[in-house]
């Protein structure tokens, strides 16, 4: 929004220069973002008369003028032809800058001292005639350009917040300068005469929508000449960023920019019927607006018509076929209240924004909308002639109540840190014009005026009380309380422990999305039925890419895999502690389970000239998650093999369990869904529930002390069917839990000769150790014994000595 200093002036005492003023609206929270003096260029040009002109004696089209500039007459050579004696022309002395850059000396022009020069438009940056001279209206010769043409003023560039629409106008930026200075607001009057027929035997208006218009007024305006307005106006206009047009529409700008209500003039004659009609469009109705586009329009927009056809779209721009054209001899001039959603909603779908739009989605006054009506008809009486008829038509069925609010004293100091008296508290309310009177028990009710929307809450009045008072006003106090860190629960602190065994052991934590697009599910090949598929969907997504929250950290591990496969870095060895969401049967919030999701990817060791290429593989994942168990002091999980996940190679692909309870998964990622993410190399994914992991780790580690004695070892091997696993032999041999048997691994797998067909023969290695004594081989042939036993009873294996 901009509003410059003098037109400020014209409603409220100011005192204070533009910088000062521009620093109080800071303070108090309604932002200016710079200041911009409108006269620069223009400090030593003024206004001269020309006295004498004659022939410049060496060229043809030169002339040599005598210059009147207030009690000097200078010599200056100008070459322009629509100069005569006796006129007002603007005069850059000696030494002056123009805005176009140009810098005035004393000069010789072929053979002539000139001591000056007379300008034209150009020269001053005030238009665009650079072939003729600046005439200006009779001034006191000497006087200062900038201020004859009103350009010794300021701007201030406002940045109005979207709640306050009362600071999108002059009046109301004004407004809020007197309560923050002290100076006595005022409004200019209007005077509105009146001599033309009834308005009510001219013109109608039927509102048959008032939830989209909640009140309609018009005036009508007979007899208008339609011509250029005059240049102080244009210049004022031009000043706050609109382009002036001719002087009925530069009317209603200037209405507008005054007091923030918009207008818009009618060509009263090509209204069929004489007549307005409020109502929403029919869905896919066309309709030409004033920039010539044509808008395709959903049955929400709300449209300005006539007795035949739609005229505008309301709150936002007016339509060709009703435009002010330069024939136009009468007006028909709308002052209307349109509901913020409907205007917001239209303007956004039509990516059709307006200085009207930006004030009717804020919230205009609905209050100010005759006192703006009667101030644009006498600018248009005063600008274009003609004559107002009598009377407003004024559509208001359901009126609009200024809002009642409560507000404590007692509260005002307990939220602020003050010490402010209830009468000091009413009156900084009332220098908003708020209306103040006494409740009962030292209460207070306040009346918000409508043009105030923003104050709905006693807390609202409580900020304008901090604003008026003055934020740096209000005393410091450091806040009362024992500083310390929250306690962390299990979870967080089993989280930490998953971080540091994981970085550890040389990977890198990611953070990905907590959104995805659906087709992964698609491009992890999870059938339709299928439980992952169920997700929780976002309302208003930022795209579709990320238009569901994930049930896997899989596909955010995959994708970043394959970004740093694009850039050539094909080792990746990430790790992701975050939330799947999981949707729940009520339909309520979704179920958030803190999930661990590792992804291994590309070379086991760097490159190097005395060792072979070895790429990572199932046993370098699934050691990782062993790695990571072992640190946790996990040993309940065990792994099984798996080939019911679709994603994961089958053959390459297990559950880990605890208890019998599906934890966790891991395996080599399937090929179809490498192509799917665009990876050409083999991946390795492992994803565990962290929840349900906390239950198996032990929150107190123990200690137990390196052994004094020898292990002893034992070696078998058996015969058994293929589909046997390793996991289970193990199981069956440390069934016994027999203290002094500490361990039993695998160390070979053979198939051939001997080993009939659809068998494999397997070799293990068990520890046997006592903390206290060396083991005899009487003790641990009895112990062995018994374990091979159950090897033969329960799985039927044949052993091999």
């Amino acid at each position: 929004m901009l509003v410059t200093y003098r037109w400020l002036q014209e409603f409220v005492d100011l005192t204070l220069p533009p910088r000062e003023v521009a620093e109080a609206l800071d303070l108090a929270g309604i932002e200016v973002a710079r200041l911009q003096e409108l006269g620069v260029g223009l400090e030593q040009v003024v206004v001269g008369q020309i006295r004498t002109i004659a022939p410049h004696p060496r060229a043809d089209r030169l002339s040599l003028c005598d210059v009147d500039v207030g009690g000097e007459c200078l010599h200056i050579v100008c070459g322009a032809s629509n100069i005569h004696e006796g006129l007002h022309v603007p005069v850059a002395l000696p030494g002056a800058t123009l805005p176009n850059g140009l810098t005035i000396n004393r000069s010789k022009i072929r053979g002539v001292t000139s001591e000056g020069m007379i300008c034209s438009e150009a020269e001053l940056r005030l238009g665009e005639d650079a072939q003729g001279i600046m005439h200006l209206p009779p001034a006191a010769l000497g006087s200062p350009v900038a201020r004859l043409l009103g350009l010794d003023d300021v701007i201030l560039e406002l940045e109005v917040t979207p709640n306050r629409p009362d600071g999108l106008s002059v009046m109301g930026v004004a407004r809020e300068v007197a309560a923050l200075t002290g100076g006595g607001f005022r409004l200019p009057p209007v005077t509105v005469t009146e001599t033309g027929p009834a308005v009510e035997t001219l013109a109608a208006v039927t509102i048959e929508d008032p939830a989209g218009c909640p009140r309609y007024s018009a005036r009508v305006i007979q007899g208008v000449r339609i011509g250029p307005s005059p240049d102080w106006l244009q210049r004022r206009l031009q000043a706050v960023g609109v382009r002036p047009i001719n002087n009925v529409v530069d009317a209603t700008n200037y209405a507008l920019m005054e007091r923030g209500q918009p207008l818009h003039a009618f060509d009263f004659d090509r209204l069929e019927g004489r007549r307005i009609v409020v109502r929403r469009a029919r869905p896919g109705e066309e309709f030409y607006t004033l920039d010539g586009q044509r808008r395709v329009l959903s049955g929400e927009a709300l449209m300005i018509c006539d007795a035949a056809r739609a005229v505008a779209l309301a709150g936002i721009m007016g339509g060709a076929n009703s435009e002010i054209a330069p024939d136009t001899t009468a007006v028909l001039l709308e002052s209307a209240y349109f509901d913020p959603i409907t205007t917001r909603r239209t303007s956004k779908a039509l990516g059709l924004r307006t200085e009207a739009s930006q004030r009717f989605e804020r919230g205009a006054d609905p209050a100010g909308i005759v006192p703006a009506l009667d101030r644009g008809a006498a600018l248009i009486c005063e600008l274009a002639g003609g004559e107002i008829a009598r009377g407003v038509v004024d559509v208001y069925p359901r009126p609009i109540v200024p809002r009642e609010l409560r507000l404590r004293p007692g509260r005002v100091n307990a939220l602020l840190g003050t010490a402010l008296p209830a009468e000091e508290v009413r009156a900084l309310l009332e220098r908003l014009q708020l209306g103040t009177r006494p409740a009962g028990d030292g209460e207070l009710r306040v009346t918000v005026p409508t043009f105030r929307p923003d104050l709905q809450e006693e807390v609202d009045l409580i900020e304008e009380v901090a604003r008026l008072h003055g934020y740096q006003r209000i005393p410091e106090a450091l806040p009362q309380g024992t500083a310390g860190p929250e306690p962390r629960d299990r979870g967080q602190l089993l989280r930490e422990r998953v971080q540091t065994l994981l970085t550890g052991a040389g990977l890198h934590e990611a953070i990905t999305f907590s959104f995805h697009a659906p087709r992964v599910f698609d491009q992890l090949c999870l059938a339709p039925d299928d439980p992952r598929r169920r997700c929780v969907r976002l309302l208003n997504p930022l795209s579709e890419t990320q238009s569901v929250m994930r049930t896997l950290l899989v596909p955010g591990l995959l994708e970043a895999a394959g970004r740093n496969a694009n850039r050539k870095n094909p080792t990746v060895r990430l790790f992701e502690v975050g939330k799947v969401f999981l949707p729940t049967v009520d339909g309520k919030l979704p179920q958030e389970v803190w999930t661990l999701g590792l992804l291994l990817m590309g070379l086991r060791q760097d490159e190097l000239w005395d060792r072979e290429r070895a790429a990572l593989d199932f046993y370098d994942l699934k050691g990782t998650i062993e790695l990571l168990l072992d640190g946790l002091d996990v040993r309940a999980v065990s792994a099984r093999a798996t080939e019911a996940i679709p994603y994961l190679h089958p053959g390459k692909a297990a559950e880990l369990l605890a208890e019998g309870e599906v934890m966790g998964l891991l395996g080599e990622v399937h090929p179809e869904v490498l192509g799917a993410f665009d990876l050409k190399s083999p991946a390795l994914v492992a994803e565990v529930n962290l929840e349900a992991l906390a239950a198996h780790v032990s929150p107190r580690k123990g200690f137990t002390p390196l052994p004094r004695f020898p292990a002893v070892f034992r070696d078998f091997a058996l015969v058994a069917d293929e589909g046997l696993e390793a996991e289970a032999v193990c199981r069956a041999v440390l069934a016994g839990r027999h203290p002094l048997l500490q361990e039993v691994r695998p160390f070979d797998v053979y198939r051939g000769d001997p080993i009939p067909p659809g068998k494999k023969g397997m070799a293990f290695r068990i520890r046997y150790q006592a903390q206290d004594r060396t083991l005899t081989d009487e003790e641990v042939n009895g112990i062995h014994e018994q374990a091979l036993a159950r090897l033969r009873g329960e799985l039927g294996a044949e052993i091999r000595q």
